[in-house]
C-alpha cells in the first residue's frame, strides 16, 4: 500500500534466520512502527506481532485490528510485546475488503494511497516469468508436498466403509467454484471472477488462463477450506487484459486439486474404475507430487484404475490418488 521506508505498519515474511538478520538490520534505518511477521518455525522478534502459517484471514484480521490500536494509541515498539500474547480465534475464512476499510475508518488513522496498477503484461512473451502459484522454495515445495499428499494409510479396498475414507465431495470448495466459474465464462465468452475472497481471482476464456493478486499460501489455504453456502460467487468483470502474476487453466486447476483433495479422490472418480492419461508431454509445467511422472506413464500405457497403479509401482495409495484428483481437474484423462 506504501513504500517500507514511508508506511505506517509492515508485514513481513520471515522464512529464514537470513531473512530476519537481514530485515532486522534494516529497520534499523528507519523510524520504529508496529509489524507483522509471518513465520513458520522461527520466533517473531521482540516486539513485533507474530502471525503464524498456514495464513488465516482470522488470524490476519486480528493482527490487523492490534496494529490499529497501536496506531491509534501510539503505543511505542518496547510495549509491543505483550500483543503477541492475546488469543487467535478460529472463524470464517471469508474477509471482504470493506472490513479493513471499516477497521481503518474506526481507527482514525489514515490509509496510504494505494500503489498504481501495474501495466498490462504480454500475455505470451511474459507468462513464463508470471507464475507466482509455482514460485516455492525446495523446502517450501516438501511441505507442500507433504500436504498434497496427505497423511492417510493405505487402506484395504475389501474393508466395509473403504469408500467413504477414501472419497470427498467437491461442493462448498473453492475449486467447485471456479469450476463453474470457468464454464460459466467460455459459455458467456467473457471474463469472470470468484466473488467473496480478499482479493482478484479472474479467468479469461479467450487466453484460458487466470489472473490473480492472491498471495500463494493463501490460495492453498482456500483450496484445503469449506465455504458455506452463498459465501463464493461469480460475477463478470470488465477487465480485458490480465494483470500479472498469471497462470495456465490447467496448471491453476491442478494445484487447486491437489490440495483440495489431499491424497483422496474427488467423489466424481471412482479409485476401482479404468482410467486412461491421452498425453503426457510438458507434464513438467505441473506441480508434481512424488513418482508423478512415473503414474503419468503407467496410466498412458493401458487403461488401469487407481488401484491397478498401487499395485503395478508399488506406492502409498495417496500418492496415486493425489495425481488423479490434479490429472482429472487439469483435464488429463480421456473422456469418453
Amino acid at each position: 500500500m506504501a513504500a517500507p521506508e514511508k508506511s505506517a505498519s509492515l508485514l513481513v515474511n520471515l522464512g529464514s534466520e537470513s531473512d530476519a538478520k537481514q530485515f532486522l538490520h534494516w529497520y534499523k534505518t528507519r523510524d520504529t512502527c508496529p509489524v507483522i511477521v509471518v513465520v513458520d518455525d522461527l520466533k517473531a522478534p521482540k516486539g513485533m506481532l507474530e502471525l503464524q502459517r498456514p495464513l488465516e484471514i482470522p488470524n490476519l484480521r486480528s493482527a490487523l485490528k492490534r496494529v490499529l490500536d497501536e496506531l491509534r494509541k501510539g503505543v511505542s515498539g518496547a510495549n509491543r510485546s505483550a500483543l503477541n500474547e492475546t488469543p487467535q480465534k478460529a472463524a470464517s475464512l471469508k474477509m471482504d475488503p470493506s472490513e479493513l476499510k471499516a477497521l481503518i475508518a474506526e481507527a482514525g488513522v489514515s490509509a496510504p494511497k494505494p500503489a498504481p496498477k501495474p501495466k498490462a503484461l504480454n500475455t505470451v512473451r511474459d507468462a513464463s516469468k508470471s507464475r507466482l502459484v509455482l514460485r516455492w522454495s525446495d523446502a517450501e515445495r516438501d511441505m507442500l508436498m507433504r500436504r498434497a499428499c496427505g497423511s492417510l494409510p493405505d487402506l484395504d479396498p475389501e474393508l466395509p466403509g473403504w469408500k467413504k475414507r477414501i472419497l470427498f465431495s467437491v461442493a462448498g470448495r473453492f475449486i467447485d467454484q471456479v469450476t463453474k466459474m470457468v464454464s460459466l465464462a467460455q459459455e458467456q465468452e467473457t471474463p469472470m471472477q470468484v466473488t467473496g475472497i480478499p482479493g482478484d481471482f479472474i479467468y479469461y476464456p479467450d487466453r484460458d488462463l487466470f489472473s490473480y493478486d492472491l498471495d500463494p499460501d493463501l490460495l492453498v489455504q482456500m483450496a484445503s477450506s469449506r465455504f458455506g453456502i452463498g459465501e463464493l460467487g461469480c460475477e463478470p468483470v470488465d477487465v480485458t487484459t490480465p494483470i500479472d502474476p498469471i497462470v495456465k487453466r490447467d496448471q491453476m486447476l491442478w494445484v487447486l486439486a491437489l490440495f483440495t483433495a489431499a491424497g483422496r479422490v474427488p467423489d466424481h472418480l471412482d479409485p476401482a474404475a479404468k482410467y486412461r492419461i491421452s498425453d503426457t508431454t510438458n507434464l513438467k509445467r505441473f506441480m508434481l507430487t512424488p513418482q508423478a511422472e512415473n503414474i503419468a506413464k503407467a496410466w498412458a500405457a493401458d487403461s488401469r484404475s487407481a488401484l491397478d497403479i498401487v499395485q503395478l509401482l508399488k506406492l502409498p495409495q495417496r500418492y496415486v490418488f493425489s495425481f488423479m484428483a490434479a490429472a482429472d481437474a487439469a483435464g488429463l484423462f480421456e473422456r469418453r
